[in-house]
């Protein structure tokens, strides 16, 4: 958190896939790193066609009701991608 009160999501080492460890709802979760590129390639190149694509965040209503939900605007919460194989 800054002077100012802002808290901050870095992305730190991007470019470097693979596994990380985070505290994140629980201490030690290992994860698996990818750039959005790579997924999004994995799927082209498995024949998928893309169809959509959505930064997910909370609407001024979801706000109102949920306000813990207010820091959720900073970045995305969730990506969401809607993919078919066709045939």
């Amino acid at each position: 958190m800054d002077e100012q009160g802002q808290k901050s999501w870095p992305v730190s080492h991007y470019q470097q896939e693979g596994e990380r460890v985070s505290n994140w709802f629980a201490e030690g979760v290992i994860k698996q790193h990818r750039k959005l590129s790579s997924w999004i390639n994995a799927l082209i190149a498995a024949g998928f066609v893309l169809e959509q694509l959505d930064e997910w965040g909370p609407s001024a209503e979801q706000i109102v009701q949920q306000p813990a939900l207010d820091e959720e605007k900073e970045r995305p919460m969730i990506f969401l991608l809607r993919a078919r194989k066709p045939g």
